[in-house]
């Protein structure tokens, strides 16, 4: 019983091992990759721009870089624009027919 329990650590460490290497192979690939591109994407007017921290937590930017300063009045979601905040409340917190009448009855007066 030992015997097998030493045979098996040993075939999991070799596995280990060897996902270890190709772990490396597969970051060595993907930096050789980067900078293919970044020698190739400014030749037909394009350029890599690197993620900061904050982009890539998404810490109050959309996909255009504009910041998203509508929030939502139900939970903490954030957006940029009007139109996807009023599709988010109806989809997402169900805003019923009845309120969204008196809604609309306040801007028809607004703008009157």
């Amino acid at each position: 019983m030992a015997d097998t329990l030493v045979i098996s650590l040993r075939k999991l460490a070799r596995e280990k091992q060897g996902l270890r290497y190709k772990g490396r192979m597969v970051a060595k690939t993907e930096r050789r990759l980067v900078e293919d591109l970044g020698r190739l994407l400014p030749t037909i007017g394009y350029r890599l721009v690197p993620l900061t921290a904050a982009r890539m937590k998404g810490m109050g930017m959309n996909g255009t870089g504009r910041p998203k300063r509508l929030l939502c009045p139900k939970c903490d979601r954030r957006f940029a624009h009007p139109l996807p905040l009023a599709r988010h409340l109806s989809a997402t917190h169900g805003a019923k027919k009845a309120e969204r009448k008196a809604l609309n009855k306040k801007i028809v007066k607004k703008s009157a």
